[in-house]
């Protein structure tokens, strides 16, 4: 059975033009669009095409000609699909993708992190690295919980998540396709915390996590509609089983404790806080829910009702406002990035931080790795034609290759 909060407001005037992420005065002529709708039933309509974000910056001078508000329709919404590992949550993303019309984002990995565009993997480079800064993958850590680097390793996770969430909203804002993400930056700590409980993360770090979580969440709107997927622990051992990956199976983390933590701490402070502000459908997943239900469900939400501030993130007076947002997400998600890594109360604790010499080892490393050495696509070393080099920049921490946009031409229309 769904738990349904209503959220949300749609306006389009005659012309198509989206108002609803702003206030309008009440006597604007407005047809309400209060509902997600399938792809196969929305009404033909002439869009103006992407902003094409991957290729330029969003400029001050773009708003005097760019029609964003003219992509935006219903559907223009930021969707997440969160529950415990091994239930089937991206099945059901790619299944709202396809019917919505959505981007799906996968969930980062670190593959992402480790593997660079040239197909190498920088984790073959360990042997040469001292220990803080030798990469930690979830095998590494299913395997061993209690290594020093698992610190590291969950800072590591909620940037990945962090990073992603603003890929979503640029998305978002630039094409007037609305996104949907398996987990976000939100119910990262999630694991932060279970991990806190099992021992396997020190008080003082996770309350350098939390410093870190908060400043993050303050640049971020939050999610139109949080679908939960709940499943009780013990069930989920028996799904983590059945995929059959040994350092899942065999890791001591998996356990019921672990699980529940997890399971309370999604109910008892993600999904009641960002219900306040968030649509929200919780579903019995202890076997695979019908996914015709769960569209039928989302199509039958009403998003027309600000009552309570629900959805208040998405409401701006004016469109200055909202291209404020929009100038934020596409040219500061560097400095944001980096103001987080950065983060810290009044010293770090030393799972947090490399040493000097750390990290001068780990920078001639990659110096001296012929794929690491230039930035992608000024690599002479790797078969770039160019005629010039550029020096890598990148900090360690930033994904090499990011999976947020590899589903952008399957499910973007234009």
């Amino acid at each position: 059975m769904a738990s349904i909060f209503f959220v949300g407001v749609s306006k389009i005037n005659p012309t198509g033009c989206l108002l609803r992420l702003y206030k309008t005065l009440k006597n604007h002529n407005v047809t309400q669009v209060a509902f997600l709708t399938r792809t196969a039933y929305q009404e033909p309509r002439n869009k103006p095409a992407p902003f094409p974000y991957w290729k330029k910056k969003f400029t001050y001078l773009h708003e005097l000609t760019d029609p964003m508000l003219d992509r935006f329709d219903g559907n223009t919404k930021l969707v997440v699909v969160d529950g415990p590992p091994a239930i089937g949550k991206s099945k059901l993303c790619e299944h709202l993708a396809n019917e919505f019309g959505l981007l799906y984002m996968p969930a980062p990995t670190q593959d992402d992190l480790y593997i660079n565009s040239y197909g190498f993997d920088i984790r073959e480079l360990d042997s040469k690295l001292p220990f803080y800064t030798k990469s930690f993958d979830v095998p590494r850590f299913l395997e061993n919980p209690d290594d020093k680097r698992a610190a590291y390793f969950q800072k590591t996770f909620f940037l990945m998540r962090f990073e992603q969430y603003l890929n979503a909203l640029l998305h978002l804002l630039s094409t007037g396709q609305g996104v949907i993400l398996d987990r976000s930056a939100y119910s990262d700590i999630v694991f932060a915390q279970a991990m806190a409980n099992a021992g396997y993360l020190s008080e003082l770090v996770l309350q350098h996590y939390m410093y870190m979580r908060e400043l993050g969440l303050d640049f971020l709107l939050k999610p139109h509609l949080i679908i939960y997927l709940d499943v009780p622990a013990e069930l989920v051992k028996e799904k983590i089983k059945q995929k059959g990956r040994p350092y899942e199976v065999n890791s001591k983390v998996f356990s019921t404790q672990f699980l529940t933590d997890m399971e309370n701490i999604y109910k008892e402070q993600i999904l009641k806080k960002l219900g306040h502000h968030s649509h929200l459908l919780i579903y019995d997943w202890s076997k695979a829910g019908d996914l015709t239900t769960v569209v039928e469900n989302i199509e039958e939400i009403d998003f027309d009702n600000y009552e309570d501030n629900k959805l208040s993130d998405w409401v701006f007076n004016t469109t200055g406002d909202l291209l404020e947002v929009r100038h934020a997400v596409d040219s500061k998600r560097p400095q944001m990035f980096m103001s987080l890594y950065d983060s810290k109360l009044l010293s770090w604790p030393r799972e947090l931080y490399w040493e000097t010499e750390e990290e001068r080892t780990l920078k001639n490393v990659l110096e001296n790795c012929p794929s690491e050495k230039y930035e992608e696509g000024f690599n002479p070393d790797c078969g770039d034609q160019v005629l010039w080099k550029i020096p890598s920049f990148k900090r360690f921490t930033l994904r090499r290759t990011p999976c947020d946009f590899v589903n952008r031409s399957k499910y973007m229309s234009n």
